[in-house]
């Protein structure tokens, strides 16, 4: 598959989610707020500032930047999925925030000139796209001299029972997701490993890179409230269900069952969460 066949399949798959995304919107917000107010404090932004939030979804991490550069300063909320702009449009304008502009955007081929903002945020959205290292070429571009970089990406399958007990659940009946190796370019696990971020980064042109650890739970009522969240929001499994009839869905979900079982606190299920946090300048 050429590489604006995977870009065009990135698109479609989350094209298709972006209303339960705006939907879920509060609650996806609060499983990875930590995460979101950890990117925006690393990227410091300034009142005045230029501020692009990349692979934004409905908007929420770039919001809190938004706040913070002000009236004379500026969000650009991105996304390559039209829907998801269209969610982060209409999240702006109930929050009144005048300095907010939501554009369809690769970040693989963004159309802004050199040298043009001062930081740049992304929760969770560069180990899903076919060539991270051509995205983190691009943010190098338009940065301004002394401008900032912070992300996260998804860390060790282990350590993340929030999405690898669902994906998991479908391997064990052998059930491999269409997307290919969950490993590889534009796998939820391809920038796991802290090291390959450092090296993507030092060849496009980042002097200074901090790695960190960053830990958290999502928290379920029971494995009806996690299967039927993450089919609605995980664009890839998404698909992978359609892929498997009503009987053997069932089963699948058996497994998820079995599996969320040694997580249980108490009246719900809080599975952990894992990411690499980057700061990159």
């Amino acid at each position: 598959m050429s590489e604006h066949d995977a870009t065009s399949d990135v698109r479609r798959s989350w094209d298709a989610v972006a209303g339960a995304w705006e939907q879920h919107r509060a609650r996806l917000f609060d499983g990875f707020r930590h995460v979101s107010e950890w990117l925006v404090a690393q990227a410091d932004p300034q009142p005045g500032e230029t501020v692009v939030d990349l692979a934004a979804g409905p908007g929420e991490t770039g919001f809190l930047a938004a706040e913070r550069v002000g009236e004379r300063g500026r969000l650009l909320s991105t996304d390559l999925a039209p829907g998801m702009v269209e969610a982060a449009q209409r999240g702006a304008a109930a929050r009144q925030l005048d300095n907010v502009e939501c554009r369809v955007m690769d970040a693989q081929a963004m159309d802004l000139p050199d040298d043009s903002v001062d930081a740049v945020i992304c929760r969770l959205g560069f180990m899903l796209m076919p060539d991270p290292g051509r995205a983190m070429h691009e943010v190098r571009r338009i940065l301004r001299p002394g401008g900032r970089l912070a992300y996260a990406v998804i860390g060790a399958p282990d350590r993340n029972a929030w999405m690898g007990l669902m994906v998991m659940s479908f391997v064990s009946r052998g059930h491999a997701p269409s997307a290919g190796d969950p490993f590889g370019p534009g796998g939820p696990f391809s920038l796991a490993d802290p090291a390959r971020n450092a090296e993507l980064l030092g060849a496009a042109g980042f002097a200074h890179v901090d790695l960190h650890e960053l830990s958290g739970a999502f928290e379920f009522a029971d494995v009806d409230d996690h299967w039927n969240f993450q089919l609605a929001i995980a664009g890839p499994v998404a698909d992978l269900a359609a892929s498997v009839d009503a009987d053997e869905l069932a089963e699948v979900k058996k497994v998820l069952g079995t599996a969320m079982e040694p997580h249980k606190s108490g009246d719900s299920y809080p599975l952990s969460s894992h990411l690499v946090g980057v700061v990159a300048s």
